[in-house]
């Protein structure tokens, strides 16, 4: 979890909170931060929620960064750490979670990857041993010759209510297909920008305990995250704006219709076997919505601990402790929501 409160008792009026999640690599992001335009301090708050190993060194890196412009830490950047779960997913909740507590929400949010603005470093490039894409940029890095401009942004959210999110999108707009059959949109790396009104409307308290609920340590889970942020920003009242080619879309049928009108091709589609994922963590994520707001907080505050212990020596020792305070039952629900077994008393 975050380790402190994300509010920021200066600030009169926050415009922007830039969102950087970062794991080692904070320099990636440093070295390509010219790629935002307009970014004012006192009015732009610069938040990095932090995992690394090495925090100390990364907060040196930032400090550095700041003096070099004549900010500080603290004011114009926020360093906060939290704990390494979830990989960037993980930081994505913490931030919902903040802002759930936040007395001075920001109007508009961009959050993404350290590595995202980064055009240049093995970091954004697929491996050598990736076959045909070896030494690509990947997906979830921001376009070539793109700048983020932060007065731009502000204008378009400004000029139409309805624009929930805002993208720039390596490979064009996601189109998630469900194994239902619904469509929703989706960006690599779920690198986007969302109005932060929609953002609360999409995520309230009870979601975002749900999510963090049902982490279960897995890489399936990070995708999942990514598809179901998206997805629950998709919505006919929720417009997606295209920043590179500056269309608007309220569905993925819109999209589709325009594509049909105009001939091109607009969007990427998600992997087929992504369907079935998405339906399993649904399913856990639907039980756990469904219980009662107490159970929800307890297994929300146990689920990074019990993830965490249960391969190791300490489980026996957690197993105790919470015997010892008659919470014993709250494993077994812990086993039955990893698991996705859970059963309905």
């Amino acid at each position: 979890m975050v380790q402190k409160n994300l509010t920021h008792k200066d600030a009169k009026r926050v415009r922007f909170d830039i969102v950087v999640f970062n794991f080692e690599r904070i320099i990636s992001f440093l070295e390509n931060f010219h790629r935002i335009k307009n970014f004012r301090p006192g009015e732009d708050r610069l938040l990095i929620l932090d995992c690394s190993v090495n925090f100390r060194a990364e907060r040196e890196k930032v400090i550095e960064f700041a003096n070099s412009r004549g900010w500080s830490v603290g004011k114009e950047i926020q360093f906060v750490r939290r704990r390494n779960w979830g990989i960037d997913q993980g930081g994505r909740v913490d931030y919902l979670a903040g802002l759930t507590r936040a007395t001075d929400l920001p109007q508009y949010i961009w959050q993404f990857q350290e590595h995202y603005l980064d055009l240049n470093s093995d970091w954004s490039k697929w491996p050598a041993i990736s076959g045909e894409v070896s030494g690509r940029l990947k997906e979830d890095t921001i376009p070539d010759n793109f700048f983020l401009d932060l007065d731009l942004c502000e204008r378009i959210y400004e000029e139409d209510p309805s624009v929930a999110v805002l993208y720039a999108d390596r490979a064009k707009l996601g189109v998630f297909r469900h194994a239902d059959g619904k469509e929703t949109f989706f960006a690599d790396g779920a690198n986007f920008s969302v109005r932060t009104r929609s953002a609360a409307e999409a995520f309230p308290e009870n979601v975002v305990d749900a999510y963090q609920a049902i982490y279960d340590g897995t890489y399936e889970w990070a995708l999942f995250m990514e598809l179901d942020l998206c997805a629950r920003l998709t919505g006919e009242d929720r417009l997606w704006h295209d920043l590179v080619t500056h269309q608007q879309f309220d569905s993925v049928a819109a999209l589709k219709a325009r594509e049909d009108e105009s001939g091109t091709t607009l969007h990427q589609s998600s992997e087929p076997f992504y369907g079935d994922l998405f339906a399993k963590y649904e399913a856990r994520l639907i039980a756990v919505l469904s219980e009662r707001q107490s159970w929800r907080k307890i297994h929300s505050f146990v689920s990074l601990r019990f993830v965490a212990a249960r391969s190791s020596k300490t489980m026996l020792t957690l197993k105790r402790a919470v015997a010892s305070i008659g919470l014993g039952v709250v494993m077994k629900r812990m086993n039955h929501y990893l698991t996705g077994v859970l059963r309905h008393h």
